[in-house]
């Protein structure tokens, strides 16, 4: 029984054209509509985290975070690294997490370069270098399990996204040009509704379900 039916990004461009009129059945976009959709797809793509939409993105398996002795305090992410951070170490054959913090809270430390064996807090500042606290005197061995960025969209390959999103991504492509193409407003509001739909059903399964444990704060 077939289960790997998907869509190309040439085709959810195409299929985002025919829902606002544009194309007809068997026709073929001009280079310059593909490459304002294309710029509308690679901005959904983007953006769909801050949607919510992040869950299958997680990295399965923990991913080493480099370190070097010249610059013990600090460990560079991933290059795909978006957010989401669970940073570990090993010792003594037991998994310990560092406790994430804000830049806040790492700028209130009274003795930033205090050292230690492992560090126990972590500060991932916008350039995406992690800042360790206390600094470790020798390689922690840290790892992480990280929220990634979706990956570039191309023509000719399948978008980034789990296969049941791939059908939402036509309307919601279709949602963010139709101004773009002169789509009459009352279009565009039945467009939306469906679009909104779509997005929450999305939204529905892209929710972890695992249990939420809270604990004290240090």
């Amino acid at each position: 029984m077939p289960t790997a039916w998907t869509l190309t990004a040439q085709e959810v461009i195409t299929d985002a054209l025919m829902e606002i009129g544009v194309l007809g059945a068997g026709q073929t976009a001009n280079p310059t509509d593909y490459d304002v959709c294309l710029r509308a797809l690679q901005n959904v793509l983007k953006e769909m985290p801050l949607h919510g939409l992040s869950w299958p993105k997680i990295t399965v398996a923990p991913v080493a975070l480099a370190w070097s002795v010249g610059t013990p305090g600090q460990v560079a992410m991933p290059a795909d690294y978006f957010g989401v951070p669970t940073i570990s170490f090993t010792q003594s054959a037991v998994n310990i997490d560092l406790t994430v913090i804000a830049k806040a809270a790492y700028d209130a430390i009274e003795q930033p370069a205090q050292t230690s064996t492992y560090p126990t807090h972590i500060y991932i500042g916008p350039n995406n270098i992690g800042y360790l606290w206390p600094v470790p005197t020798v390689n922690p061995a840290l790892s992480i399990t990280y929220q990634a960025v979706t990956l570039d969209a191309d023509l000719l390959t399948t978008p980034d996204v789990v296969q049941s999103w791939v059908g939402g991504l036509t309307l919601w492509v279709a949602h963010e040009v139709a101004p773009k193409f002169g789509v009459p407003p009352s279009d565009r509001a039945d467009l939306e509704r469906r679009y909104m739909m779509r997005r929450s059903l999305m939204l529905a399964w892209a929710a972890e379900t695992a249990p939420i444990r809270f604990t004290v704060a240090d």
